[in-house]
């Protein structure tokens, strides 16, 4: 391939070739001054009119699922001629960078499982707690989500070779000796590590998004690379409405500044970014995502040169069904709010307006990461628009927001509430029931007295009783999170050309593994959208949690709604009290 720019995207010999700059002059330097990335900004869209589930919903998305069946069928022959997923992966070697993740873990079994006939898979990992990286490595695949790839293929799992390493390093933190090893067995890598939280420091929030990310780079020049696939994240163009597409969008920073910034700015002037870095970001709200914007500049800078490809998931939630429904291992995102909305914790949700959050099941984003492996790897340009295809191919790894498959806070609401005498969490403070406020007014009250007053309340009960306060240190971690997630607290709509694309072409042999449209039936009656919260809330309290599913959690909720009356009797009472003695 022709190359586009500099031989390496790192200086020669690791020396810097200019003086370390100071916040002003980088700051003055690294910024588009014009900031004319998005002249012709879109309004955020309204949402679509009608019901959330059955309806003209389900009849829109059995339209798109039926039209991508009816291009399967008529392109059989066609596509059988292809190599599958477990063809093209045959005798290969793989790399993946965050492993050790939720997606990370996912992809790897999703691999292992449905490609018989794979290489080794090497992983990238560093010691943590006193723990070795072969240690941690033992712990990683111990849990559930390996039962079924164990049941099915017991040696499967000594596939996985650990690399230690430290993706925030030069080099990715691997020897020489493995270096040269990656460089001569493996073809096919995954870019998935990366730090997921918002408040990191700038500093270290480009070491390990942005840095790391060029390193990938740097190593996978030296192989005989057949696909380079990154994770990215569908937020990384804020800015971007309706929709947003599946390309690479110019960023404010130039990537290589922001390397150099980090590795040889003086501490005083990093606090100082920290300080002022809201000025920097522009619309990014935060550094996660005004790193990894710039992580994909990276990756499209070399697609002349290296086969790539960029997926982004949106919103993750627990699996759908593959290789366990509900499979899920944090709390991240909408694993947390249902725990806590589960757990009685929140009651109040401030919404001015409704919002779509588009969430995708892990299972369909790792399904449709390893098909952009699959299509990267023959060297096949997802778009016809000349200007994109000489860039980095992108697939938006979302669902179809602007048909209301995503989920509402109502959704939440509707799915903990109305599944409290099938599911319940163990230790409730009180019933699960979450209201939305339209007014901050209204919201301001009801959260102090919701959350602020209740929470001090069962904390001086529990201290006159002899037992640590901890209801109000829950809170605050709560309204952290919620404050967080904020600036998401808008409805996106998402290009899925390239996604649909991906799903019409597959191998008819990968039908049954990698095809992602029976999602589209989840929302076609209260029935289907019930089995669907049932498993995210399951999956939560089992495999994040650790918690089980027993009966009396259930017959717990109607006692938790009467002692609820008596609490909110008794506050009534105590007010109507206290304001008869001061007008008294």
């Amino acid at each position: 391939m022709a190359q586009r720019g500099p031989s390496s995207v790192r200086p020669e010999n690791g020396q810097p070739t200019l003086t370390p700059p100071t916040f002003a002059t980088y700051y003055e330097n690294a910024v588009v001054t014009a900031r004319t990335r998005n002249p012709s900004r879109r309004d955020e869209p309204k949402l679509p009119e009608g019901p959330l589930i059955g309806g003209d919903v389900a009849k829109h998305l059995h339209r798109l699922r039926d039209e991508i069946y009816e291009n399967r069928r008529k392109t059989a022959e066609e596509r059988s001629k292809r190599p599958s997923v477990a063809d093209f992966y045959k005798g290969r070697h793989v790399l993946v960078t965050g492993g050790s993740g939720f997606l990370g873990r996912m992809l790897i079994e999703q691999l292992l499982r449905t490609c018989r006939d794979i290489g080794n898979i090497y992983i990238v990992l560093r010691a943590k707690k006193g723990e070795s990286p072969e240690r941690r490595l033992q712990a990683l695949v111990s849990v559930q989500l390996f039962d079924r790839l164990r049941a099915e293929q017991p040696d499967a799992l000594s596939k996985i070779i650990v690399l230690p390493g430290d993706i925030t390093a030069l080099g990715l933190g691997l020897s020489r000796q493995h270096q040269d090893l990656v460089r001569r067995e493996v073809s096919v890598v995954y870019h998935v590590a990366a730090s997921v939280r918002f408040d990191d420091p700038i500093q270290k929030a480009i070491l390990t998004n942005v840095r790391s990310t060029r390193e990938v780079v740097e190593l996978a020049r030296g192989m005989r690379i057949a696909a380079l696939v990154h994770v990215s994240t569908a937020y990384t163009n804020m800015d971007q409405y309706d929709p947003v597409l599946e390309k690479v969008y110019p960023t404010e920073v130039d990537w290589r500044s922001a390397i150099r910034m980090a590795e040889e700015m003086s501490s005083a002037d990093l606090w100082a970014m920290d300080c002022l870095g809201h000025k920097l970001r522009g619309f990014h709200v935060n550094t996660y995502t005004f790193t990894k914007a710039m992580a994909e500049k990276v990756i499209d800078d070399v697609a002349e040169e290296l086969p790539v490809i960029i997926v982004r998931p949106s919103i993750v939630i627990p699996a759908y069904k593959d290789p366990i429904p509900g499979w899920i291992d944090n709390l991240n995102g909408m694993g947390g709010m249902w725990a806590a909305g589960g757990k009685g914790l929140i009651r109040v949700l401030y919404e001015p307006n409704p919002v779509i959050f588009n969430t995708v099941p892990a299972d369909l984003a790792v399904k449709n990461t390893i098909l952009a492996s699959w299509v990267c790897g023959q060297n096949f340009s997802l778009s016809a628009e000349e200007s994109v295809r000489r860039g980095a191919n992108v697939v938006n790894a979302t669902t179809p927001g602007d048909q209301r498959l995503g989920v509402t806070h109502k959704d939440m609401a509707f799915g903990v509430e109305n599944l409290s005498n099938r599911i319940a969490f163990p230790g409730c403070v009180r019933d699960p029931k979450t209201v939305q406020a339209k007014n901050y007014v209204l919201y301001t009250m009801l959260h102090w007295y919701h959350h602020i007053l209740f929470s001090i309340v069962l904390d001086t009960a529990a201290r006159l009783t002899g037992r640590k306060p901890r209801l109000l240190m829950y809170q605050r971690n709560v309204m952290v999170g919620l404050q967080a997630t904020e600036p998401f607290m808008k409805t996106f709509n998402f290009g899925m050309e390239n996604q649909n694309y991906l799903q019409t072409i597959i191998h008819p042999k990968d039908e049954e593994a990698y095809s992602t449209l029976d999602f589209y039936g989840a929302r076609a009656s209260k029935e289907t959208l019930m089995d669907w919260a049932y498993n995210c809330v399951r999956g939560v309290m089992v495999y994040t949690l650790k918690e089980e599913v027993k009966p009396e959690n259930v017959d717990q909720i109607p006692k938790l709604k009467m002692l609820m009356k008596l609490y909110h009797g008794t506050i009534a009472a105590l007010v109507a009290m206290a304001v008869y003695v001061m007008v008294g």
